[in-house]
């Protein structure tokens, strides 16, 4: 599995568990089956594909992504919506008469941390699938006289092959390639951009120390002051580059204290009636 909200469904039930919580994590293709019948309640990563609430059940919604993909009537399903956006929290807070809270994304502190190696040593890295388009900051930065790398799937054809360095890098290695890199490089889907919502790739990139250039989100120089920075031209990004790319490497985690899985389920217990 390579989709990062499994990782992050994964991520929670081990804290659960640590708290002596009985977990289930139920994939899509198992949505509408019996399996949560004995369960209290339901926690529902909402993304790309929409959950049919149970009655029986306290129904929890985590929107972490795809926000123009879920309208009121949706929200309004659940007993308590979380949502990874302090923008977009504040909106549906005025709309909806369920309760709602910003949750932002997190990181598992026991996967990603500092570990420096050599073969992922490069001055910038993008870490993502084409999706079959030209992504935006991939076009900002070329042409670049910088050691750039790119890993992911459907590059070829998009830009130069001397790029691409792999289709794929596994989860457990992911920290490897975010701590090597002299500059980390992020973008959103467009409707993320706009409402507020952070990807978990940037707390996953802060807890290895990574200095990341990412594209302008609201609430994001807020949350990573410093560490995290945001551009909003191509001359803007290549400035950035310049003056951060030959900077030594910190090391700083710091900062993602209070965005872990321990700080979520803590956040997720408080709403529990």
């Amino acid at each position: 599995l390579q989709w990062g909200d499994y990782y992050l469904a994964v991520g929670l039930l081990k804290e659960f568990v640590r708290r002596g919580f009985g977990v289930r994590l139920q994939v899509l293709s198992e949505w509408s089956g019996s399996g949560d019948a004995l369960a209290d309640m339901v926690l529902v990563l909402r993304g790309l594909s929409r959950y049919e609430p149970k009655l029986e059940h306290f129904n929890v919604m985590w929107n972490i992504s795809h926000p123009d993909l879920v309208d009121c009537e949706e929200y309004s399903l659940y007993d308590y919506v979380f949502v990874a956006s302090k923008k977009w929290a504040d909106v549906l807070a005025g709309r909806l008469s369920v309760p709602v809270g910003c949750m932002w994304q997190c990181t598992d502190v026991d996967v990603f941390y500092p570990e420096f190696d050599e073969s992922y040593c490069h001055d910038l890295l993008f870490v993502g699938n084409s999706r079959k388009v030209y992504r935006r900051i991939v076009r900002d930065v070329l042409p670049t006289d910088y050691d750039f790398a790119v890993y992911g799937a459907d590059w070829g054809g998009l830009i130069d092959d001397k790029y691409i360095k792999g289709d794929f890098i596994g989860h457990d290695v992911l920290r490897l390639a975010y701590s090597s890199c002299r500059v980390l490089l992020n973008d959103h889907w467009d409707d993320m951009r706009e409402k507020g919502f952070v990807s978990n790739r940037i707390f996953d990139a802060v807890a290895c120390g990574a200095c990341v250039i990412s594209d302008d989100v609201d609430g994001l120089d807020d949350l990573f002051p410093g560490r995290v920075l945001t551009y909003t031209s191509r001359d803007d990004l290549h400035s950035l580059i310049d003056e951060y790319v030959h900077r030594d490497m910190e090391y700083d985690v710091s900062m993602i204290e209070g965005h872990t899985f321990k700080d979520r389920v803590d956040q997720i217990i408080d709403i529990i009636p």
